[in-house]
């Protein structure tokens, strides 16, 4: 078989060979019989010489025929064994582009002789050729790239297109969280873990915080917290020392790992700590603030190179912290400065209790998560405190508006009489109500209140709820504490352009009755009219859209619409009824002997006359229109009957788009 598989070429050339070699053969024979037979010196050496040759001649030929004929038949058997070989062997091919969801990877067998190897699908690398083989998951069959790159590589394979970290722009906990789940992902693949998850070390509540997790796990806890015990991950918040465990019992599997709801069957564990040089909120600087924890199925499965693999993640996520904090003061401060700036923006606009009050729960909400507010003010017509504000974000039972408070004997009560916040983190351990003996909202999550105090008087309390334990942190006091002291200025202002009013009668800017002289003499009016049985009206007249002029042209150039309004007012009434300045942007009217659609016949005029009215401000020149409310007085009915009553019908003109009369 070996040698019917010789070239031709090789055949031709050791006949070609043979042939020459028999001639000079012949010819030293025949030098060599003519020396022996010749009696010339001369004839016998050069018979000689010819012999050697011939000799040499053919000995070199032999050679060469020897040599060329191992070659070829190294080669033939070479190749033999090469096609026996080709015949039998098999590849096995991985694709690590795969992309299945449940996270497994495929190795499939491929007979080398089924796959096609051309000159345009090698790629070079060094001095060997490869074949640039790529497997396609969905149809599991083989492709062969012809161009130099086996995979058509996309932006997505390098960056998180898709997230919306990178849409728009998000808070510092927000990309701290995507940026710790990153490298969660990372160790866990790195190190084929089972879980790994970094819980916070809350030592100020005793408590261990979930903040990710990356998990294979169905069996995580739900809960973001667990008190801190005897359990591995509290251990490592405790001592600052790792914990690792190669054969975890499993009787004890539930005690030593407090992060499964049931036995997880896990066989390996570690936890290292995690230290931040930034002193945070209830930590030391030599206690770790969080652990990272790792686990796995597999028994002895970390070793001492995982802890040092560990401890280059950890410094990793230190970096993160805190650069995290540092960011996140910052835009706390900015953010509480701005719900300052808004609260006494609102406040100069419409100088009032009710702005005061809903302008505090607004911007508390901005900043702090709470699933109840509530905020108690002194009331000088009960002499009591009263629930003035109240919003309820859940569907649950819970306090009613002006609510009389339990002094001082509640929470909120010991709050304002100590003039000191109050702050139960789990209301299921609390024996004392917080507003009133007898209520009956769920004693459930954290209660906080914060007194509403200047540096003369407390006026009141903010109160937030959560139905979470433990949700109020010590820089939330601190944030709801800024807040309420300027809420405090502001009633305090408040209070005192009260007392000032108590001896003012005429407002000194548009001419009429102060308030507390036009509530006064509706009194009187109201007697009078029941005592007469005559008719009363009383009108409100509110200016539309008087957030928009202030913003337009000032507080000046409001007065001057304000000026202008109590002029239009004053022209078109009689001598003894009466006008006054209600608040900051509104008037109120008392038509005497006058029903009350012989007032809606009056209003008209008025807010016909204000629309159809321009006026000028310091070299411009616009219009307003406003909302008009008109109430008769029954017999019988108190002042603050009247008002409300008004005051109803006012509010609906307004909502109702403004430049309207409305008639109770």
């Amino acid at each position: 078989m070996i040698l019917t598989a010789i070239n031709g070429r090789y055949m031709n050339l050791i006949k070609k060979i043979d042939s020459i070699d028999g001639i000079i053969l012949a010819i030293g024979i025949g030098a060599l019989i003519i020396g022996v037979l010749v009696d010339i010196f001369l004839v016998r050496l050069l018979c000689l010489v010819f012999v050697l040759c011939s000799a040499l001649l053919v000995f070199l030929l032999l050679r060469l025929k020897q040599s060329d004929s191992q070659t070829t038949v190294g080669n033939t058997i070479s190749q033999f064994q090469s096609q026996q070989l080709n015949s039998e062997m098999k590849k096995l091919v991985f694709d690590d582009f795969q992309s299945d969801p449940g996270g497994r990877y495929f190795v499939k067998e491929i007979i080398q002789s089924q796959i096609p190897v051309e000159m345009d699908a090698v790629q070079t690398i060094g001095s060997s050729y490869t074949p640039a083989v790529s497997l396609l998951p969905d149809e599991g069959a083989v492709k062969i790239d012809t161009h130099a790159n086996s995979y058509d590589f996309k932006i997505s394979d390098f960056f998180d297109v898709e997230s919306d970290i990178y849409k728009r722009e998000s808070e510092p906990h927000t990309e701290f969280d995507f940026l710790l789940n990153k490298i969660l992902v990372v160790i866990k693949e790195v190190l084929f873990a089972h879980t790994v998850a970094f819980f916070w070390a809350n030592r100020e509540k005793a408590q261990m915080v979930l903040e990710a997790r990356i998990s294979d796990s169905p069996n995580f806890i739900t809960s973001r917290r667990f008190p801190m015990g005897h359990d591995l991950v509290s251990k490592v918040a405790e001592s600052g020392k790792p914990e690792s465990l190669t054969d975890v019992n499993p009787l004890s599997e539930g005690e030593l790992l407090r992060y499964y709801n049931n036995p997880e069957s896990i066989k390996s564990f570690l936890a290292v700590p995690v230290f931040c040089s930034k002193i945070l909120e209830g930590h030391d600087f030599d206690k770790p603030v969080a652990v990272v924890v790792v686990d796995s199925k597999v028994q002895d499965d970390f070793g001492l190179e995982t802890f040092s693999l560990l401890g280059k993640f950890t410094k990793l996520i230190s970096a993160l912290i805190k650069n995290y904090t540092e960011k996140y003061d910052l835009l706390l401060d900015s953010e509480v400065l701005k719900s300052i700036r808004r609260l006494q923006e609102k406040a100069r606009n419409n100088f009032s209790l009710q702005t005061i009050i809903q302008s505090l729960a607004e911007e508390a909400s901005r900043i702090i998560n709470w699933d109840f507010l509530s905020i108690v003010l002194y009331d000088d017509t009960q002499h009591a405190w009263l629930v003035k504000k109240v919003t309820n974000r859940s569907h649950e039972e819970y306090l009613s508006l002006n609510q009389v408070i339990d002094f001082p004997i509640s929470l909120v009560g010991q709050t304002i009489k100590n003039n000191v916040h109050c702050l139960v983190d789990d209301l299921s351990t609390n024996s004392s109500h917080r507003y009133f003996a007898g209520e009956k909202m769920i004693a459930k999550g954290t209660f906080l209140s914060i007194p509403i105090s200047s540096l003369n008087k407390c006026y009141g309390a903010l109160n937030v709820e959560s139905r979470d334990v433990y949700n109020f942190s010590r820089q939330d006091i601190q944030i709801l504490y800024r807040l309420t002291e300027n809420a405090a200025s502001a009633l305090e202002f408040l209070f005192l352009n009260e007392i000032i009013n108590e001896y003012v009668i005429v407002d000194n800017l548009t001419g009429v009755f102060s308030r507390k002289f036009f509530i006064q003499n509706m009194t009187g009016e109201l007697e009078r009219a029941d005592d007469g049985g005559s008719e009363l009206s009383m009108v409100f007249i509110l200016v539309d859209k008087s957030n928009e002029i202030v913003d337009r042209y000032g507080h000046e150039g409001f007065g001057q619409v304000m000026i202008t309004l109590a002029k239009a007012i004053r022209a078109s009434v009689r001598t003894y009824d009466i006008v006054g300045r209600y608040d900051y942007r509104q008037f109120g009217i008392l038509l005497v002997n006058t029903a009350a659609n012989e007032a809606y016949i009056w209003a008209e005029k008025i807010r016909k006359n204000v629309a159809g009215h321009v006026i000028n401000f310091e070299g411009k020149s616009f219009s307003i229109t406003v909302s008009i409310g008109v109430c008769g007085a029954l017999e019988g009915m108190t002042k603050e009957q009247l008002i409300s009553n008004t005051s109803t019908v006012m509010n609906r003109a307004m909502e109702s788009g403004g430049n309207n009369v409305r008639v109770f």
